[in-house]
């Protein structure tokens, strides 16, 4: 059974700590039973992913190979599938746990491509406590009084829905795994045109450089109550991961967005 989970696992809440590294959240997990490790928490992946050095170390077996896309020149992304006996977070395990592995890997980059967990691909909820560097995973979760609430679709990603300057709506995937608030090239273009100057960046993400990557400042941007005023925005090039969805992605969201809540 693929993505098996035990029903009394599936009934209770797993909670465990984090630590915040470069404002990535950092989860330790065990792959087929092994050594603690670490994970970076990506809602911004589809999959649970590995790395090559994981899957070498346990001894773990491409099957097949799927596509891949994200920010970076590469785009669309050839990787190795393979399947984890067994997938572990503090009392959490998963088994039959189906994952790209970061093979074959990226050239030139900066770090090397660790693992990432998605608890949304395993069909489960979630909550990121901030302060408190805690994490809940959970069929349900219980409910809870919000400052905020925002509508989320789900089509693969976790979306939620922003307005930029007043009057262009789009939708922006919900990325633990980043750390700014961007949007795509496309969306940048059907923005009147900005008094200011456009700051050149270079961004790197799970499909390499993205070398035309600037910087839009004067931006006002909307998420219902959530209200950000003459603020900087990351414009990248999301064609890829747009093209393997199916529809125009307008932007992501990423730790800027999140960390100032428990989410």
């Amino acid at each position: 059974v693929p993505v098996e989970i035990d029903p009394e696992d599936l009934e209770m809440l797993h909670t465990m700590p984090f630590k915040l590294v470069r404002d990535k959240i950092i989860v330790r997990g065990k792959v087929n039973g092994g050594r603690l490790q670490d994970f970076v928490l990506d809602t911004g992946s589809e999959e649970t992913v590995i790395s090559r050095e994981t899957a070498q170390r346990e001894r773990i077996r491409p099957v097949t190979y799927t596509l891949s896309a994200g920010v970076g020149e590469v785009g669309l992304r050839g990787l190795q599938l393979a399947q984890l006996r067994s997938l572990e977070f503090g009392t959490l395990e998963v088994r039959n746990v189906p994952v790209p592995m970061n093979n074959p890997p990226l050239r030139a980059i900066p770090k090397r491509e660790g693992e990432s967990f998605s608890p949304l691909s395993l069909g489960l909820s979630m909550m990121i406590d901030y302060e408190n560097q805690m994490l809940t995973i959970g069929r349900t979760l219980p409910a809870v009084e919000a400052d905020f609430s925002l509508p989320m679709r789900v089509h693969r990603l976790a979306m939620v829905r922003g307005l930029l300057n007043s009057t262009h709506p789009t939708y922006f995937v919900v990325d633990t795994g980043g750390e700014v608030i961007s949007i795509s090239a496309e969306m940048a273009s059907t923005l009147p045109e900005s008094p200011f100057r456009k700051i050149p960046l270079r961004v790197w993400g799970t499909s390499g450089w993205d070398r035309a990557a600037f910087l839009m400042p004067g931006i006002d941007l909307d998420f219902d109550q959530i209200e950000y005023r003459n603020f900087p925005i990351v414009v990248l090039n999301l064609r890829a991961p747009s093209l393997l969805l199916g529809f125009q992605l307008g932007g992501i969201v990423g730790h800027k967005f999140l960390a100032p809540y428990r989410v």
